[in-house]
């Protein structure tokens, strides 16, 4: 009789997406992880609906507490979310990174939105921060398909893991959420 075979039990990362564009980048980072050969499952958590910042903290928190009763506790939690709505709600922006804190939560502030994140993704806008508004035109000039909810295979065929890395070398939130995920040196 032949011993069962032991599945080792790969550590768990949460990430609480702020819709579903989110959720899609989430998937496309599991590729890169799987890619690399790293033991880790990026659990995306969409958070809709929510709003502003203070309310997809306190969603986030509260998907966190499920998720580690449904499932085991994380080795890392982080949350994507945008910063457009943060200058006309700063009290909420303040509370929600107090949630974030005490949840240990790294928060990945998205300027001003995921198709400002996405922009960086791309060599020579590294630092372009368009205003509200305009960075879906100006990721748009780049990436003539882009649209928004891409899913990780849409994503894929534009963005890999230099791509996600060189965005990491301007926004440190993700570059500490990569380091977690083995994509890139502590």
């Amino acid at each position: 009789m032949r011993g069962r075979r032991v599945i080792e039990r790969r550590a768990r990362v949460f990430l609480g997406c702020e819709g579903e564009s989110e959720q899609g980048y989430g998937a496309l980072l599991q590729r890169l992880v799987d890619a690399s050969g790293a033991k880790i499952h990026v659990v995306p958590v969409n958070l809709q609906p929510a709003g502003n910042p203070l309310e997809l903290a306190k969603k986030a928190e509260r998907k966190l507490a499920e998720e580690i009763r449904r499932g085991g506790p994380f080795t890392a939690q982080a949350v994507m979310l945008d910063t457009d709505r943060l200058q006309e709600l700063p009290d909420r922006g303040l509370e929600a990174r107090t949630i974030f804190a005490r949840s240990e939560m790294i928060a990945i502030w998205q300027r001003p939105d995921f198709e400002g994140f996405l922009l960086r993704h791309f060599a020579g806008h590294e630092h372009d921060n368009p205003p509200r508004g305009r960075s879906l035109a100006a990721l748009s000039a780049l990436w003539a398909d882009y649209h928004k909810n891409m899913s990780a295979s849409e994503l894929q065929k534009r963005i890999g893991l230099g791509h996600v890395q060189r965005a990491a070398g301007v926004e440190p939130d993700l570059a500490e959420l990569l380091k977690r995920l083995k994509l890139i040196a502590p």
